[in-house]
């Protein structure tokens, strides 16, 4: 188009159209380019680049929109993974900050490289040094998902402010600054704050993936322990950062999946709560999963504490680089209490400064840790704690004049004694279990169970052979020995006969898993393959819905469901191959393997009228020893079509439910549905090979039909536990069910499950 024309049309839209900006800008802009003079201009592609290429990690993505909540004075943000087991899923966003007006979302979240963090570096309501990088939170939000909503709100506002965006709208050759986006106003959803919602989310998001986002935050150094709830009585201080993570699931309840306790004080060596009782003597409680510990109501009593009532004490006890600890939780933990470590003081429900404040050793921990007579470790940063005295008329602790800190009268000194004595005892009882030295002093100290070593059996089993070849040996010995020998002849030809049978088993077993391997070959290819035709089906069928009518349309829609059905299985399934391409073993977390399973699976089950109860996870870390991530979908997969099967005997509605958790340091997952049941007489020899109770196939049955009736599946499932030192078996059925399959595997350890995270 001629500058002549762009000026006319320019001239008409003025007139005509005053309030449509974006046709102006448009027009101006292509008129510019006629101009002698040049300026810079930007690809609307630059936001793939700064979002997809700039934010390489999507824990980081996250980290940096939560880093933006707390520069907006929030006190909480939650995060809500809905229905993310799979890609295309939702992330909510959601704080209770300042929100934001017309003109912040203007000319600071829509601007690029806004200077508005350049002259504000502060923020208005409790004075934090802004964390989020220049401009890269709203390329984060780019970075995860396809399309943005944001709901804002200001407290002085009556109403809310909406922005949807789709970044698939920025694309190459075409000027960012001609790509609009309306501002509505909609009612206000709360008070304050901001509500982002990233929609069809590029990646999946598995339990262990949202922990590591929550670490990702916690290594900003934002967020903090404690206060408590009532801390704080003056609008201006900060009263602190919290973060948490649930997760939402159309086939699952809300869940949190992590918080400050589950990252933080669930990593805690041990937890005590601790009191003066009525006779004036300290009292404590103490508790510690990881040394299989309790003990309650432990009373000290070296020394009366006369002016403390209503005084108690909680903390958590840590020992770094011991292994108790997680490596990568390690260094957030430690980090977090080098600046927060410590116990803090609450007086009527209020935070009292400058007690556990950084560098204040008000109880002495440090300095009693470094005169070495109490060895165990019990500085301040071994402890994340409080204590609340209630003393309402100031009768026995009063502040100091300049509010800071307390007198030190005769009930601070006891309180100060008090907590020094529970802490330590806590050091104490610890290193006792550990079997460490307590003291300097200690006499006598070492292991008390020293191992077996080798070169005594040794040593013993040349005194037998010795006394075999000495003088006393006599006839009476050697028809002793004769007799023996004939017995251990007879076994030896009892397991020979055993070891044949055995070995004709197993050639028969070989040659049947040869041909699973080579059908295992033909699947992975087939599933590999058949993604690439996906995208032309679900287009051919598009086009069908929209130019057919009645019946031939709900055909089509009933097509476009079966192809999303095989979509499922398809995706699980080639992400089974590819990990079992992977040689390496790793811990696996059988909370991530349940959830993603029984989504995989969600159309056959509902086909099938099966309904799937709520799964049941006792504990947040199920990790197994280290094992290939595919065996669990070959393990699952497998109960669940022998469940199936069992439940097509009955004739009835179906119900399965799996839970997992932790039991005396094994990790165990029991399968259980309301089928025809095993009989007990069958209970162990339906993990034989070849061993099953479906009906003989017919003759006409296909491959298919045949293999699926081999009795392999578990005799190839109680292989993978077996080989890995662990059980299974079939136990008495959990109420309300026919049939429950548990499996038992060893925990992973600390540094298993460090390397997985």
């Amino acid at each position: 188009m001629m500058p002549q024309k762009i000026r006319e049309e320019l001239q008409k839209v003025l007139e005509n159209e005053p309030e449509n900006y974006s046709k102006i800008l448009k027009l101006s802009n292509e008129l510019s380019k006629f101009d002698s003079n040049i300026r810079f201009s930007v690809d609307a592609g630059i936001i793939n680049r700064l979002g997809k290429e700039l934010v390489g990690k999507r824990e980081t993505a996250v980290a940096e929109l939560v880093k933006n909540s707390y520069d907006a004075d929030s006190t909480v943000v939650n995060l809500y993974f809905i229905n993310t087991l799979e890609v295309g899923g939702t992330l909510k966003i959601d704080d209770n900050g300042i929100g934001m007006t017309k003109e912040d979302l203007v000319n600071g979240f829509m601007r690029l490289s806004s200077s508005y963090k350049i002259h504000n570096p502060i923020s208005n309501k409790y004075s934090r040094e802004k964390a989020g990088r220049k401009g890269i939170g709203r390329f984060s939000a780019q970075r995860l998902g396809t399309f943005l909503t944001i709901v804002t709100q200001t407290e002085a506002d009556d109403f809310a402010l909406k922005i949807e965006i789709n970044w698939n709208n920025f694309i190459s050759d075409i000027d960012l600054s001609v790509i609009e986006h309306r501002i509505e106003k909609v009612d206000k959803e709360k008070k304050h704050g901001t509500t982002l919602y990233i929609k069809n989310l590029r990646e999946s998001w598995t339990d262990t993936v949202i922990k590591r986002v929550y670490r990702f935050v916690s290594e900003s150094d934002l967020l903090q322990p404690f206060p408590l709830s009532k801390a704080i009585n003056n609008d201006s201080i900060d009263p602190g950062f919290k973060v948490y993570c649930f997760r939402e699931d159309d086939e699952f309840e809300q869940e949190e999946v992590a918080n400050d306790n589950l990252v933080l004080f669930q990593h805690s060596l041990a937890e005590i709560d601790a009191y003066v009782n009525k006779d004036g003597f300290a009292c404590y409680s103490v508790k510690s999963d990881k040394l299989n510990l309790e003990e309650k109501n432990i009373v000290l009593k070296d020394k009366t504490y006369s002016e403390l009532d209503n005084v108690n004490l909680k903390a958590y006890y840590y020992i770094y680089s011991s292994g108790y600890i997680p490596k990568m939780s390690e260094k957030i933990i430690l980090d977090t209490a080098n600046e927060f470590g410590g116990i803090r003081l609450y007086r009527n429900g209020f935070r009292v400064l400058p007690y556990a404040e950084k560098g204040n050793d008000w109880l002495r921990l440090d300095a009693s840790t470094g005169r070495r007579i109490i060895l165990p470790t019990h500085r301040n940063i071994n402890y994340f704690g409080f204590i609340e005295i209630f003393d309402e008329n100031g009768e026995n602790f009063e502040e100091q004049s300049n509010r800071e800190g307390l007198i030190e009268n005769n009930a601070f000194i006891e309180l100060q004694d008090f907590a020094y004595k529970v802490l330590t005892a806590l050091a104490i009882k610890i290193a006792h279990i550990r079997g460490m030295k307590v003291t300097t002093s200690q006499e006598e100290w070492g292991n008390k169970k020293p191992q077996t070593r080798l070169s005594d059996i040794l040593k013993k089993l040349e005194i037998i052979e010795n006394q075999n070849n000495s003088a006393s040996f006599n006839s009476d010995n050697r028809q002793i020995t004769h007799g023996n020998i004939e017995d251990i002849k007879s076994e030896i030809t009892k397991i020979i006969i055993e070891q044949e049978k055995e070995e004709k088993n197993l050639i028969d077993e070989l040659n049947m898993l040869r041909v699973l391997a080579g059908l295992g070959l033909v699947i992975g290819e087939f599933v590999h393959e058949i993604k690439f035709f996906q995208s032309s089906f679900h287009a051919d069928i598009d086009s069908l819905i929209d130019v057919l009518k009645d019946k031939e349309l709900e055909l089509a829609k009933s097509l476009k469901n079966n192809f999303l059905y095989l979509d499922t299985y398809r995706a699980y399934f080639d992400s089974a191959v590819s990990k079992n391409v992977e040689r390496d073993l790793k811990a696996i977390e059988l909370r991530d393997v349940v959830r993603v399973f029984i989504k995989a699976i969600s159309q056959d089950y509902k086909k099938n009228e099966i309904t799937f109860e709520k799964p049941i996870f006792n504990g947040y870390d199920i990790y197994t020893c280290e094992m290939h991530e595919s065996e669990w979908a070959s393990i699952l997969f497998n109960f669940y079509s022998n469940s199936k099967k069992a439940i097509k005997k009955i004739g009835a509605k179906g119900r399965i439910l799996i839970s997992a958790g932790v039991d005396n340091n094994m990790v165990y997952l029991e399968f259980s549905d309301n089928g025809n049941g095993i009989d007990m007489k069958n209970r162990e020899k339906v993990f034989n090979a070849f061993f099953t109770t479906n009906e003989p196939s017919g003759s006409n049955a296909n491959e298919h039909e045949e293999m699926s009736g081999t009795g392999l599946g578990l005799k190839i499932t109680k292989d993978i536990i077996d080989s890995y030192d662990g059980k299974i078996y079939v136990k008495t059925p959990i109420a309300g069910y026919s049939t429950t399959i548990r499996i038992e595997l060893p925990k992973a350890t600390v540094k298993e499950i460090a390397d997985v995270e």
